[in-house]
């Protein structure tokens, strides 16, 4: 009878320095891909559980790849730490916000000024990402039959100049983020 063959012990390697995860992690988040840095944050907090460092990634990661419920699920999973998590309510805030910004828009209120306010608040909480849909919002508030871009003149009367220069710097700045110079020079 043939010699059985030993079982050669497995090696484990050993985790990831949690250093090197940080790292894998911030490469993650300035990528945009959330759902990686969870996995990874994740890792870190196998190694260590309560790194508030790793719970506040993995809640802004999860809050950026918009699953609210999965953030606040980890936020209230960990409200026994002595965690300040503040900038997540803040940020819930800001959601809150938009939201409201955009319920007022669609409204299609008669008031021209609250309207005004609400698009040009709405740019600025939504920062460049949605350019075009911001360049739409505030087409509404020019003349209609105007070729160039000119404040409605019920608008254009109940607005201060400086929220008049808000409103055409906010467009100007959106047309050239957008690349669309020909637009901008013709206002």
């Amino acid at each position: 009878m043939a010699p059985k063959s030993k079982e050669k012990p497995k090696t484990s390697q050993p985790p990831p320095a949690i250093e090197d995860l940080f790292t894998t992690l911030d490469r993650h988040i300035n990528r945009s891909e959330y759902e990686q840095a969870v996995k990874v944050a994740d890792q870190v907090l196998s190694i260590a559980p309560a790194d508030e460092d790793a719970i506040r990634c993995k809640v802004v990661a999860l809050v950026k790849d918009d699953k609210i419920d999965d953030a606040l699920f980890v936020i209230h999973s960990f409200h026994k730490l002595p965690i300040d998590l503040g900038f997540q309510k803040v940020l819930g805030q800001h959601q809150e916000s938009i939201s409201s910004y955009v319920d007022i828009i669609k409204r299609n209120i008669v008031d021209e000024s609250s309207l005004a306010v609400a698009v040009i608040n709405l740019i600025a909480l939504k920062g460049s990402k949605d350019v075009s849909d911001g360049l739409r919002k505030l087409d509404r508030l020019k003349e209609q039959d105007s070729q160039i871009f000119k404040l409605s003149q019920a608008l254009d009367a109940k607005l201060s100049q400086k929220h008049k220069e808000a409103i055409y710097a906010n467009r100007v700045l959106m047309l050239l983020h957008a690349n669309k110079i020909d637009q901008v020079l013709v206002t």
